[in-house]
Formats: structure tokens, C-alpha cells, sequence
């Protein structure tokens, strides 16, 4: 085939532009492709249900999101009642929503929305098929926003992350700290704490110490799987429960130890000679902790104050 003088450059410059018009096509989800644990707290603008949220305390709402993001949490959780979102058949109210949804991106914080659609408006006739319509609708225009991860029906299963209840007659700081991390452990990509008084008060608040470990470190958690092998035992702590997990990737390991016990506990983790006897970050406190070599392997003692966790990570190769 007979090429045209400078079509070698013309081929040069198409591959190169290539890949960016291929970016420029993507959605916003299939451009995101870094690593993302999603840890945020249901949110919906004070104690405030939307669409109401942000029509007229809009300035709290931003302060609050503002405050959300910068103790260290990258995401938020908000909903809808299908009775107030659509009055009358095929007019909505989701202007609020969707003022809040804009104020979440201004603080670069993720979103997802549930669709609350249990109890139908008076005017529905045909719950399910109505139900559907606007479910899909809602769906298709609150999506729109870059932000946006998801937009479900609270009974899809969408709401499956692990849920941690926060405040008077729920989980204490502390009680939620443990529940974090043994999520954590447990290979959880999604934790959301619900501040049972509404909004974002100083109680849950405080956990984004906590929670900004993994938020700012997501190369380094997102990839991270149980380990099965590594532990050999846990000893002492006199029968209370003192769970250890190991979690492996590519390029880190993470030890996650929790006692659930209220009182303090004394054990000795016993790990595999395979285990590095490398010196070991805490990620909580941010000091080095190196393991003892013994006849049967490495091993760690440690104490556990009440309801304590330690959580230590090192960097490595795939052996």
C-alpha cells in the first residue's frame, strides 16, 4: 500500500493522541483507576433529612464537609425519601441533594447516594412500576456529578460496608476504633461510621486520626489480602480475646492486633520463620518495633491496654 508523503508523522501524532481522547471518552468511574478504600460517614446535613439538607443552612453544610474531609475521612453516604424527592408524578425535588453532592466535591470528598423508596407517595398508583422509574431517573441525573460512586436503593445491597454506630447508647470512640480496624483486618474496601445524633459531631469526628492512616495511604492498604500462614500462636492474656491478623500485598505487610477485652492484656505473638525480622512501624504511634528472634521464630510482646489494637506494617518485595 502506496502511503502519502508525511503520513509516518501523521500516524506518529494519531498514537499519540490516542490514549488521551480514549481518557477524554471515560466515565468519571472508569477513569478513577488508583487505589480507593472507601471510608466515610453517613452525612445528610446536620440531623436534617434531604432534599431539605442545604436549602437553607447550605453554609453549615459546606463547614461541616470541610470539616469531614480534613479529619480524614474521603467519603460521605447520603439519601433520599422517594415521598419528598418526587410530590407529584414526574416532578422532583432534588435540587438539594444535588447542592450537596457539589459542596462534597468541593472538598474532594466521594459520595453515594441511597434511594429510600419503602414508602410510596400518595399520588402512586403503580408502586412498582413508579418505584423503577424513579429509582432509574434519580439514578441517571445524580450520577452526573463527578463525585459520585453510587446511586442505589437502600435494599440492593449497595449499603453492605461495614457500619459503625458512633455516639450516646451506641459505640464509644474508642469501641469504634477497635471495630475500624478489625474491619480493617478483615479485608474490608468499605467502612462508614454513622454518628448516631446526626451530622458529623466531635465524637466521630475524632476518629479520623484513626481513619486518616488508611485515607492517606491507599497505594499501600487497597491492595492488601489475608494472609493465612505467619502467625503460629498467641499466648498469654489469660484466656481473654486477643485477636492478631496478617495481611499481605505486593509490597507491604500489615499486622492488625486487637484486644476486645475492657482489661489489660499481656500476650506474646509467635510468627513463622519466614516472618521478616526487619524493624516494624506502628502506624498508630509512629515509632519502630522490633521483633525478638526465638528457636521457633520471631515474636513480639506486647501489652494491650482495654479494648486496644496495634497495627504495624513494613515494606517488602513478593517473596
Amino acid at each position: 500500500m502506496h502511503l502519502a508523503p508525511g503520513s509516518d508523522i501523521l500516524t506518529r501524532m494519531l498514537s499519540a493522541l490516542l490514549p488521551l481522547i480514549c481518557g477524554l471518552l471515560l466515565t468519571p468511574q472508569q477513569a478513577q483507576a488508583e487505589p480507593f478504600i472507601q471510608i466515610g460517614i453517613w452525612y445528610a446535613g446536620g440531623q436534617a433529612r434531604p432534599p431539605d439538607a442545604g436549602l437553607t443552612d447550605l453554609e453549615i453544610v459546606r463547614s461541616e464537609l470541610t470539616l469531614i474531609r480534613r479529619a480524614g475521612f474521603n467519603s460521605i453516604i447520603t439519601w433520599i425519601n422517594w415521598q419528598e424527592a418526587e410530590p407529584k408524578r414526574g416532578t422532583y425535588a432534588l435540587a438539594a441533594i444535588e447542592r450537596l453532592i457539589a459542596a462534597a466535591a468541593q472538598n474532594d470528598l466521594k459520595v453515594d447516594v441511597r434511594l429510600f423508596t419503602d414508602k410510596a407517595p400518595a399520588w402512586s398508583t403503580a408502586v412498582s412500576a413508579d418505584r423503577d422509574r424513579f429509582a432509574s431517573y434519580a439514578a441517571s441525573r445524580l450520577r452526573l456529578g463527578v463525585q459520585v460512586l453510587s446511586v442505589q436503593t437502600a435494599d440492593s445491597g449497595a449499603g453492605s460496608a461495614q457500619v459503625i454506630r458512633v455516639g450516646t447508647n451506641a459505640r464509644t470512640p474508642i469501641e469504634a476504633r477497635v471495630d475500624f480496624w478489625a474491619a480493617i483486618a478483615r479485608g474490608a474496601q468499605r467502612v462508614t461510621f454513622l454518628d448516631v445524633a446526626g451530622g458529623a459531631g466531635p465524637a466521630v469526628l475524632s476518629l479520623g486520626e484513626t481513619v486518616g492512616i488508611v485515607t492517606r495511604n491507599q497505594a499501600l492498604f487497597a491492595p492488601l489480602r489475608a494472609r493465612k500462614d505467619g502467625i503460629r500462636e498467641v499466648v498469654g492474656g489469660g484466656g481473654a480475646p486477643v485477636e492478631v491478623k496478617l495481611l499481605e500485598s505486593p509490597e507491604a505487610l500489615l499486622i492488625v492486633g486487637i484486644n476486645y477485652s475492657p482489661s489489660v492484656q499481656k500476650v506474646t505473638i509467635n510468627f513463622t520463620p519466614d516472618m521478616p525480622e526487619a524493624i516494624w512501624q506502628n502506624l498508630e504511634t509512629g515509632t519502630a518495633v522490633n521483633f525478638v528472634m526465638g528457636r521457633g521464630g520471631p515474636f513480639l510482646e506486647h501489652t494491650f491496654a482495654p479494648r486496644d489494637t496495634l497495627v504495624l506494617m513494613i515494606r517488602k518485595k513478593l517473596r
